[in-house]
């Protein structure tokens, strides 16, 4: 799976372990046959996990430069690749 996903963005190699963390991370929230229809980090926790956080793999996003760094003529924002999710469920 995580080797799919990297083929599909076009990503280097070097983001293997980011990239197999995310797919693990994917499929503990996925029901499964083995569980009846539960996912593992329901069957592990007993809390239904929410999905609700989840964006596209590899996707394009812009984060804010905070006012205090940038100077006068610095772009605003910067573009960044959505690689990963943080255990808080942030991006």
């Amino acid at each position: 799976m995580a080797k799919s996903m990297m083929k599909g963005k076009g990503m280097s190699h070097y983001f293997w372990g980011e990239t197999t963390s995310i797919a693990v991370y994917i499929l503990n929230r996925c029901p499964t046959k083995r569980l009846q229809g539960y996912t593992p980090e329901e069957a592990w926790s007993e809390n239904k996990p929410s999905v609700s956080h989840f964006r596209i793999f590899g996707s394009l996003y812009f984060k804010n430069v905070p006012e205090q760094i940038r100077k006068k003529l610095d772009d605003k924002v910067e573009p960044m690749i959505l690689i990963g999710y943080h255990p808080t469920s942030a991006y």
